[in-house]
């Protein structure tokens, strides 16, 4: 990792189970935010948080939250062809 940083937390009771808090500054540095999801692995004597990560599997998903700015009332003209590409 480019930007490593090495911060401290203490484990502590959370009803009847233990919780961790990770510090704003470890958030920040991998983009992290409220609600994201982990997977939770053991490596030798390290507990590994994995922020998990979905993909769309449908075009509906892929533009779920997308708001349609109204400016394109027609076909965009790409210009003309520079490699390969089909004449349509």
């Amino acid at each position: 990792m480019e930007n490593a940083i090495q911060e401290y937390t203490t484990l502590s009771q959370w009803g009847n189970s233990k919780a961790t808090r990770i510090p704003a500054s470890v958030l920040k540095l991998l983009n992290i935010d409220v609600n994201q999801k982990f997977s939770v692995s053991v490596q030798g004597q390290s507990i590994v948080l994995t922020p998990e990560t979905t993909q769309a599997t449908s075009i509906h998903e892929l533009f779920a939250d997308w708001e349609d700015d109204g400016l394109r009332h027609h076909e965009l003209d790409w210009g003309k062809a520079e490699g390969e590409e089909l004449s349509w």
